[in-house]
Order: structure tokens, then sequence, then C-alpha cells
């Protein structure tokens, strides 16, 4: 697998192509990803859309490939709203807390649009919890978007209201401890670190 070809790449691992249908996620620091690959099936078998998982092993998990943009793309390109991009977050945040589960990365980079319909991806961080913490760490993400300097920034802050309009839960009070766990990431540079706080101030704001 060494020679296949990388089709992406992240803050944690890489993309390879694995066969036809399928890719392999290989994790540069040695993640064992089996934890991940149970939570996987876990939720497919609740009907939560995932990617299909074949197997797991040490740093590797080898998953279904999926066809289609991801959520931000679509936003970026029109083919979406930033309005219906928040309204889909939280439709799939209200759907997976009907599991066990959180995801607490869940954000439009982390949702690809198949034809078969949104999936979510990249559950590294996935554990049980309360859904209210799931709900103010993705607001806390879209938030930090609207902060940054990217183009999406704009849409950002409108699919952040849009998110907060259609949680049919607060997340205000969640909020300091998804900006204690979101800055104690160690994927983050020092700016984006000490851009949580203003983030979190965002939210509030927002969400009355």
């Amino acid at each position: 697998m060494a020679r296949a070809r990388v089709i992406g790449t992240g803050r944690s691992a890489d993309v390879y192509e694995a066969g036809e249908g399928w890719v392999l996620r290989r994790y540069r620091d040695g993640t064992d990803a089996a934890r991940e690959a149970r939570i996987m099936r876990a939720l497919a078998a609740h009907g939560f859309p995932v990617p299909r998982v074949a197997r797991a092993e040490g740093p590797d998990l080898v998953m279904e490939r999926l066809t289609g943009p991801t959520l931000l793309e679509a936003a970026m390109t029109g083919t979406t709203t930033p309005e219906a991009a928040g309204a889909l977050l939280a439709d799939l945040l209200v759907r997976l807390h009907a599991t066990p589960w959180i995801h607490l990365d869940l954000h439009p980079d982390n949702v690809m649009l198949t034809p078969a319909g949104p999936v979510v991806i990249d559950w590294l961080t996935a554990r049980e919890g309360p859904p209210g913490l799931d709900r103010a760490m993705s607001a806390l993400l879209l938030a930090e978007a609207a902060l940054s300097p990217a183009p999406y920034a704009l849409g950002a802050r409108a699919a952040l209201a849009s998110l907060l309009a259609h949680l049919t839960s607060p997340v205000t009070p969640h909020l300091p401890e998804a900006t204690t766990l979101r800055a104690s990431n160690p994927h983050l540079s020092e700016a984006e670190r000490a851009g949580v706080g203003a983030a979190g101030e965002l939210v509030s704001s927002l969400a009355g």
C-alpha cells in the first residue's frame, strides 16, 4: 500500500486508493484506527450515514470511497446556500444524538454530499457524551471559520446563524467545555488556539 496514490491529506492522516470503491486512511502518528472503525460500524447499525468499513489494522482504516463534494465545497460553489448548510448540520446532529455517540468535529468539510445523501466522515474524535457538547463544538467550529480570513468567512457566519436557529436545544451552557476542549487540540496552530475564545463569544452573541 506504500506505493498507492495519495488522493487526500489532512492534519493527522493521509488517504490512499485501496482498490475499486475503497480508500485507505492512514494516521501519520500511528493512532490505532480500530476504535474509530467500531464506532462507525455501530453508527451504521443505527442507520446513521457513515462510510462502510472494510477493516482496520493499526493506523490503517479501509473504508468506502465516497463520491460527491463536501458540504463546504457545495456552499462555496453555490450548489447549496450557507443557510441550507447550517440547517443540514443541525439535522445531522439531531439524528446523531439519537445514538449514544457525539462526533466533536462535525463541520461542513466533514459532510460528503453523495448521490445517496449526506454522509459524515472523520470519526477519530467521536465518543459517547452529552449532545449539547457536540452541538456547541459544531457552532464553535463555524464561528472560527466566520472570524478567519478565509473566503468562506461570511458564509460560515450565515451557516452558524442557521445552525443555531435550527437546533432544538441551547448550546451556550456547553460552550465553556467546548472551548476548553477545542483549545486543547494538538493540531491547532498558535493563532488558531488564540482565536478560540473570540469564536466562543461570537456563538454566545448569535445565540442570544
